[in-house]
């Protein structure tokens, strides 16, 4: 808009130079031109003939209206245009030389820029409005943005609210989005879930040692009172109290064993390939240890497959000991008349399958599904009297699944019972 009115007063000066020198004479008066005053005159624009002196010769004026301005005089050899600021107000200055008829003197053109004020003022109004407007659309917008962003926090203390009144069950809703927050979700239920598998191992192994634990104190409990009131004079009855007080207290120390390796058992997590084991090496040994504690049995070891010559398998050593024993042992203890136990190997989609065949009592079908159950026992009686709590399979069960296996039974009754499990094979992988 300066640039426009700049040039506007350029244009002005030319327009009334040439008339003038037209006309030829500075009598003429400007006012009366129609033409010129539509081409030149602007609101508030002050027209002056100045003597060399700067003296007024002449003044023209669009409106009567028109403030004065306090304006220096400066000779000038050429047209210029100056922008200048008088009375707090800013005004272009347009002022040229010019010779007609012997007179020498100037054209002088003020323009207040009131066009230029009064956009400024728009302007500043409407940026204003605007700027209100945006302001508030913004911090409406930051308002809804935050409450969206608090949103699963504020869901997340909701739920940790819950779980206090109401147990580890609880849980945020899944989330799929990639962000901090979704992320946070993921992490804080896979937590909850850690935690709350930690406590019911917990309660579980507090409710099963409570309940194995209670007959045999109940029964060393009966005995020490017996002693207590009378038995202690008797040899007989001190003899037989303290075998069977004995007697319960090793059951109690190998349940107590047992109750531990379960528990550890159940904390184990696959860890690929950082844990591994000679599969035939392992079983030799095991197998030959048998040998010497039951010299009465066999124990035949069979291999089905090319890449089983020497496999390693993804298990620690000990933990494939453990299970090996615990199949191994069931195995001797439920076979009556038939002292022969089979072992054997075979590969299949990646995984060695070991499988651990007794020719003894069997295991009824309705009982089958159930005997990986801590504490189960297909005949109570039985299995008391041959020394059973009912934990070794569930440990086994616990070690094979977690590293990525399965184990599972089949049985005919009166003919023996097969176990087999599944661990991942590392060198076919």
């Amino acid at each position: 808009m300066l640039y426009e009115e700049k040039n506007n007063i350029l244009q002005a000066l030319n327009e009334i130079t040439i008339f003038v020198k037209q006309s030829g004479s500075l009598d003429e008066n400007l006012s009366e031109n129609k033409e010129l005053q539509n081409q030149i005159y602007e609101k508030d624009q002050i027209i002056r003939i100045l003597y060399p002196d700067g003296s007024e010769y002449r003044v023209y004026n669009a409106d009567t209206d028109t403030p004065k301005y306090y304006i220096p005089f400066q000779p000038v050899h050429h047209k210029t245009v100056t922008l200048l600021e008088t009375d707090n107000k800013k005004i272009y200055l347009g002022r040229a030389p010019f010779h007609i008829n012997g007179f020498t003197g100037y054209i002088e053109i003020i323009q207040p820029l009131t066009r230029y004020h009064q956009m400024m003022g728009s302007l500043f109004f409407i940026m204003s409005i605007f700027g209100g407007f945006a302001l508030i659309l913004s911090g409406l917008f930051g308002f809804l943005m935050a409450k969206s962003f608090l949103k699963p926090l504020q869901k997340l203390s909701m739920t940790m609210k819950k779980i206090r009144k109401k147990g580890f069950h609880e849980r945020m809703e899944p989330s799929n989005s990639k962000d901090e927050m979704g992320e946070l979700t993921n992490i804080f239920n896979d937590m909850m879930d850690q935690i709350e598998h930690s406590f019911n191992q917990q309660k579980r192994f507090v409710e099963d040692a409570s309940h194995e634990l209670r007959t045999p104190v109940q029964i060393m409990e009966g005995h020490l009172k017996l002693l207590n009131r009378w038995g202690k004079n008797d040899p007989i009855i001190l003899e037989e109290s303290l075998q069977a007080s004995i007697q319960e207290l090793e059951r109690m120390k190998k349940l107590v064993q047992e109750l531990l390796d379960l528990s550890r058992a159940e904390q184990i997590e696959s860890k690929g390939s950082d844990s591994s084991a000679l599969l035939l090496k392992t079983i030799q040994q095991v197998i030959k240890n048998f040998e010497l504690i039951h010299e009465d049995f066999t124990f035949k070891l069979e291999v089905y497959g090319e890449n089983l010559d020497n496999p390693l398998v993804q298990i620690s050593e000990n933990h494939l000991e453990q299970i090996l024993i615990i199949i191994l042992d069931n195995a001797v203890k439920y076979s009556d008349q038939i002292h022969k136990i089979d072992i054997s190997l075979e590969e299949e989609n990646g995984m060695v399958k070991i499988t651990v065949r007794d020719y003894g009592v069997g295991i009824p079908d309705e009982d089958l599904s159930k005997i990986f159950h801590r504490f189960y026992r297909v005949d109570k009686a039985r299995s008391r009297a041959r020394g059973g709590n009912g934990l070794g399979l569930s440990i086994a069960k616990q070690l094979v699944e977690g590293y990525s296996g399965e184990i599972y039974a089949s049985s005919t009754l009166g003919k023996g019972t097969s176990i087999t499990f599944t661990l991942p094979l590392i060198e076919n992988r």
